[in-house]
């Protein structure tokens, strides 16, 4: 039975996340399994998720007709299921437009399955 300090703690958690996207994601308390975290984007991190974020960008490229090129990641945050779901927070930019921010949700399997990556979306961060 969890102690009325974890309860309080899970219940402050719940508040601050509830109108949070999965690519905003808060720090979950250290006795929650599961869910959505934020991902401390280090060089290491840095060099698996911008291969990510170009797949991504290259499919949003070829689905709407546009040019954009990667730059960097803003943040992004993970979920470890059956793989690892990554929600990356990115900048692009293209000759005919500024810098444009977008966020894209990839799926990458575990080795056992292959390990490829799968873009599940991508689109221009709502404002």
């Amino acid at each position: 039975m969890e102690s009325d300090d974890e309860e309080q703690v899970y219940a402050e958690y719940l508040e601050r996340s509830r109108n949070l996207s999965r690519f905003d994601a808060i720090e979950p308390p250290p006795h929650i399994c599961g869910g959505i975290s934020p991902l401390h984007i280090t060089n290491e991190v840095r060099g698996d998720l911008n291969p990510l974020c170009e797949l991504a960008l290259h499919k949003y490229n070829t689905e709407q007709g546009t040019n954009f090129v990667f730059l960097h990641i803003l943040k992004s945050t993970h979920q470890y299921v059956s793989g690892t779901n990554y929600f990356i927070t990115f900048q692009a930019k293209s000759p005919n437009c500024p810098l444009v921010t977008f966020q894209a949700y990839v799926f990458v399997e575990l080795p056992c399955y292959g390990g490829q990556p799968v873009v599940q979306s991508c689109a221009i961060k709502p404002t």
